[in-house]
């Protein structure tokens, strides 16, 4: 049932709050699929996700994912935030949001670079797990 699939969504709210630009890398789903923010039918690859560019100084760009139409495994995942004039990573992102009854959604980070504060919103712990916001500063 695609309403069903798609019902189990996350969508990632990173905001760069650091003078220069963040890219994001190595988007690696385990299950579901990445898509366009505002439109499920609108898939997108890992490789699309990797060209994202979050401009500074309060930028914002969403990542989206869903569970697959023909799948009742939800989504997991994760991203990696980079200093794109370090060139150095500041956390990977990771979340699990599951379709089966009594499994809570999990969003971690993992990696962390101590020289950059990521600051991580609430997101809902059973059922749809929704909007997760991000926001990276320097330290």
């Amino acid at each position: 049932m695609p309403a069903d699939a798609y019902g189990q969504y996350v969508d990632i709210k990173i905001e760069d709050g650091m003078k220069y630009d963040l890219r994001i890398e190595n988007a690696h789903l385990d299950s579901g699929q990445f898509y366009r923010q505002g439109d499920q039918g609108d898939i997108m690859t890992a490789d699309d996700i990797d060209d994202m560019i979050i401009r500074h100084n309060g930028g914002i760009r969403e990542v989206c994912s869903c569970g697959e139409t023909d799948s009742m495994s939800g989504t997991q995942g994760t991203i990696d935030l980079i200093d794109d004039v370090k060139d150095t990573r500041i956390c990977t992102l990771a979340w699990s949001a599951p379709m089966q009854s009594g499994r809570k959604n999990r969003f971690s980070m993992l990696n962390h670079d101590p020289i950059y504060k990521v600051d991580i919103g609430k997101w809902q712990e059973s059922g749809t797990m929704g909007t997760v916001n991000v926001a990276i500063k320097d330290e």
